[in-house]
């Protein structure tokens, strides 16, 4: 079963092949581009499809007439400018950066980094495992996709020295500011109220120790005296002998 995940779907690989299967049923032209593709065709295929960037081998899945015409416009000059305006905003400093895991997406991957350690990884453990190449052997240093996904991986790792602290703009130490004066404050107000429940027990268990004070130090109710029993008696064996 799919189901929604943030803004994406989980199982990833279920959705992304439910897609691709649309996409295949209907590529039945080799259209150069998405605008070229009719808007009837476009709603059938939803909004994303996975392109083929291997030039040298067709997928079963395309016509044989279809892979050559498209490999002849991937030869034009029109499209290796086109490639290479892609290649130059993929690498730029405004947007996301280069990753490792293809189709797959965070959600999948955080929950395959779980399973592997045993725990919930953190945000910058996920952030290397999709951004470091991965490596033949585990000596062999990092190899990540670009510099900018190092540094960035490097000012979240160094977060709390004094040498990489600098690298925090004024409005994330404001935040990070705000945010550990409200945990303050909450355990301020959560030791207040205990210090404030302890008073009141010991304040009621006084309150009960007087009570049972009191109650032992109240006279008992007496029983009738010897003389008040004798008198009783006399009374009854008196007879009047008045004619």
């Amino acid at each position: 079963m799919i189901e929604p995940d943030g803004s994406s779907w989980h199982p990833a690989k279920d959705a992304a092949q439910a897609l691709k299967d649309c996409v295949r049923r209907l590529y039945t032209q080799a259209y150069h581009s998405w605008s070229e593709i009719p808007n009837r065709i476009r709603q059938a295929m939803f909004n994303e499809f996975q392109k083929v960037w291997d030039t040298n081998q067709r997928s079963g899945w395309m016509l044989p007439h279809v892979f050559d015409d498209l490999r002849l416009y991937w030869n034009t000059d029109k499209f290796k400018a086109m490639s290479e305006q892609a290649k130059k905003a993929r690498g730029s400093l405004k947007g996301g950066s280069l990753h490792t895991v293809g189709a797959e997406i965070v959600g999948t991957i955080t929950r395959e980094t779980e399973k592997e350690l045993g725990c919930t990884p953190i945000e910058p453990e996920v952030f290397k495992k999709t951004h470091v190449k991965k490596k033949e052997n585990e000596l062999d240093l990092d190899v990540w996709v670009e510099e900018r996904a190092k540094r960035t991986f490097s000012g979240v790792e160094g977060i709390g020295s004094s040498s990489q602290a600098e690298a925090l703009d004024g409005v994330q130490i404001v935040a990070m500011s705000a945010h550990i004066a409200q945990l303050i404050s909450a355990l301020a107000e959560s030791e207040r109220r205990r210090v404030a429940e302890q008073q009141s027990m010991s304040a009621t268990v006084q309150e009960i120790k007087e009570q049972v004070l009191n109650l032992a130090h109240q006279p008992t109710t007496s029983s009738p005296t010897k003389d008040t029993d004798n008198n009783s008696e006399k009374d009854d064996d008196f007879v009047d002998r008045t004619p």
